[in-house]
């Protein structure tokens, strides 16, 4: 015959039965609270509008600067046809704040051009619609945001207008093909990092 368990080691066996049939139990109880998230969508405080050299002549016969602004001014897309050496592209485009508060600036780049070695690519924003100095500066071959973190974002003042700038420079030994980089304009009324958006 079979040992018999002692009282303790079999109140200890019920015991441990009990939580195990209880845990199971807690595990599919759900309790719901409310929660109402309320939207209230406004106009884009930041904005792009065409600069003095938008959709003007380019390159190569009857190429355009071509740049196209979404119907909010919430996107921006640039056709550019750089040369062989040095080419600078002056007043593209143009980032207006067109609130009464400043917004912190930061740019970045998701997809970098692919250019051939020894290549440059850089968008620079400018503080002014004409002359200024460079506000940020973006390596357009590199993933990265700018300006970098930790360093804080760029404000750009309430009803400010600052000018976009592209200096592309391909080596002349090269036989560049098309490419394209992918970039956002991050603004928000606080200097924090930008987060990494959700995909």
């Amino acid at each position: 015959m079979g040992a018999r368990l002692k009282k303790p080691a079999l109140a200890q066996s019920v015991a441990l039965a009990i939580a195990i049939i209880l845990s199971y139990a807690f595990a599919s109880v759900f309790v719901y609270y409310p929660v109402t998230v309320n939207l209230s969508p406004v106009n884009p405080p930041i904005k792009f509008i065409g600069g003095s050299n938008a959709n003007q002549s380019d390159l190569g016969g009857s190429n355009t600067i071509g740049v196209i602004i979404g119907p909010n001014s919430t996107s921006l897309t640039l056709y550019l046809h750089p040369t062989i050496q040095h080419n600078y592209y002056r007043d593209v485009s143009r980032i207006e704040n067109t609130d009464s508060k400043a917004y912190y600036i930061t740019v970045r780049v998701n997809t970098p051009a692919g250019l051939p070695s020894g290549s440059v690519a850089r968008l620079l924003i400018y503080d002014a619609p004409s002359g200024g100095s460079i506000a940020i500066d973006v390596n357009l071959l590199t993933t990265e945001d700018t300006p970098t973190p930790p360093a804080s974002p760029v404000a750009i003042p309430a009803g400010a207008v600052w000018r976009i700038d592209l200096y592309i420079l391909i080596p002349e030994d090269s036989d560049p093909s098309g490419t394209y980089a992918e970039i956002q304009l991050i603004y928000s009324p606080s200097d924090e990092t930008p987060p990494e958006v959700p995909p």
